[in-house]
């Protein structure tokens, strides 16, 4: 039998537990626009089980390198001033309302009206600028750390009211402050009861499941089941046999093809496809030697076809990228792809003009299928071009700990999973440690944009100038297709945002 853990001990578990990991809060105004089924009105009886291979790393929120915590709980659980919707839109979520001043240097956010953390105690303002100020800490591992250090101060004139001060002006501030979920002042223990959500924690078996029970003392609209529990595999081929049997009523996310097939034709099963921010990434540590020269980058990025690795990954789904931003920004250009084109003759000429002979170098990465047919074709690519590369393959934890944390690698394969990511090149801290000025400073031109036509401009080309650079070899972007059972709806077919908002999903009678 498996143990499952109760309340009491979940805030002591959760702040221990280290598993697999991948790499808001609905205000119940805001039901997803493109649920499945269009989305019911009726509530349903019976829980919602959902397989997923992206198990949260740890309970700790508002961190970078994992996406698994706020795929589960995001929204569901824990909620922010703001979220980013599936859709990939902002929207309030316990900011009522949001007041920016004609300089745009002061936002002054209004709280919803009746607020309570799962515990019982009112949210105030002093919630929301203790959760803003760990979130712009010295010591945070906020992802978002550097695009939220424009607020310079944080003042609560009353318990409705947080105001903030900023540096410059931003009109990103929204969209960043998504990240920051809200927990009580001082909590750092992350326990069941301090989220607002439509959802509590009820419980966790590391490996194995996480369970949401319903709030029926939600502020919002209410959830539309009794709660939802994420069945954790590490395995696609067990998870797709467990949705035949019946155990599951959605596989939240289908990695090839191969899996598809069975559900294709059978009247038991829906198979959704729908967009995606999900980029497969080969990066450079950009401060260690060879890979601080940009031939060398440029010349093993030539070397690659991509195109022969999205076939051998995903057949005639998805889509070759050339640079960070998905397909569904606004500042995807398709000409990017072709920056770097496979060219294996060119790939020679650039690491001769760089100097480097008989280069040989390793690769970190997540063990996984998927993982696996990418880094071979990478070894075979170069090998090709006179490159030897070495493949260690590590588990989620040590590669949070080693790539994202200490940044102690030369190459690794991840996925992302985030809207704006392409931002994070801005940041010469983040893990890559790519420090471009120019790229820098668009990135402060497009948070100062005074319409979305600027913002998209300045956001374009920077990402024009990383897609020549190559701090990173984008590899493709893949598909979004989710597989449920018939009778289920509700449920967004589109991943433009991490968090999987499950309080609209539904089974029909």
């Amino acid at each position: 039998m498996k143990t499952r853990l109760s309340l009491a001990t979940l805030a002591l578990v959760s702040s221990l537990v280290l598993a697999a990991c991948g790499t808001g809060g609905g205000t119940g105004a805001n039901p997803e626009a493109t649920s499945t089924g269009g989305g019911s009105n009726a509530a349903t009886t019976e829980e919602i089980v959902i397989g997923s291979t992206n198990e949260p790393t740890s309970f700790e929120r508002n961190i970078g390198g994992s996406s698994g915590i706020s795929e589960t709980t995001t929204r569901n659980v824990y909620e922010g001033l703001t979220s980013i919707d599936e859709s990939g839109q902002v929207i309030n979520t316990l900011a009522k309302d949001i007041a920016i001043s004609d300089d745009g240097l002061t936002y002054t956010f209004t709280l919803q009206d009746g607020v309570k953390f799962h515990d019982g105690t009112a949210l105030t303002s002093k919630d929301v600028k203790w959760a803003i100020s760990q979130a712009i800490a010295p010591e945070s591992k906020s992802a978002r750390k550097s695009d939220l250090a424009v607020i310079q101060k944080i003042d609560t004139p009353d318990d409705a009211t947080v105001v903030l001060t900023l540096g410059h002006k931003t009109a990103s501030l929204p969209f960043f402050l998504a990240s920051v979920t809200v927990v009580k002042d001082g909590d750092k223990t992350n326990t069941a009861e301090n989220g607002t959500g439509p959802y509590k924690l009820a419980e966790y078996k590391q490996g194995d499941h996480l369970t949401l029970v319903k709030n029926d003392d939600y502020w919002g609209e209410p959830a539309k089941n009794p709660g939802v529990t994420f069945q954790f595999y590490n395995d696609e081929t067990a998870m797709n046999n467990a949705m035949r049997t019946g155990a599951l009523d959605i596989v939240l996310q289908e990695e090839t093809p191969d899996q598809l097939t069975q559900f294709q034709d059978d009247p038991q099963f829906k198979v959704t496809e729908g967009n995606s921010i999900k980029k497969w990434l080969w990066t450079f540590n950009n401060k260690v030697a060879p890979f601080d020269d940009v031939k060398v980058r440029q010349g093993l990025y030539t070397a690659i076809n991509r195109d022969a690795i999205l076939k051998a990954v995903w057949g005639d789904y998805g889509t070759v990228i050339g640079s960070m931003p998905p397909v569904s920004e606004p500042w995807y250009d398709a000409s990017y792809a072709e920056i770097h084109a496979y060219n294996p003759t060119k790939a020679k000429e650039l690491l001769d003009e760089a100097g480097v002979k008989d280069l040989s170098f390793g690769i970190k990465y997540v063990a996984g299928s998927t993982q696996e047919i990418i880094v071979q074709q990478l070894k075979s690519d170069l090998a090709a071009v006179g490159v030897t590369l070495n493949l260690t393959p590590i588990d989620d934890s040590a590669w949070y700990e080693d790539v994202y944390t200490n940044k102690d690698y030369e190459t690794t394969l991840m996925d992302h999973n985030n809207p704006r990511d392409v931002l994070w090149y801005a940041n010469p801290d983040f893990y890559w440690q790519y420090d471009n000025k120019k790229v820098q400073e668009l990135k402060v031109k497009s948070d100062e944009a005074n319409s979305t036509e600027e913002q998209t401009k300045y956001i374009h080309e920077l990402s024009g100038i990383i897609a020549e650079e190559a701090p990173s070899a984008w590899l493709f972007q893949a598909p979004q297709i989710r597989v449920s059972r018939a009778e289920i709806s509700g449920f967004s077919a589109d991943k433009n945002a991490e968090p999987f908002y499950v309080a609209n999903i539904v089974r029909s009678n």
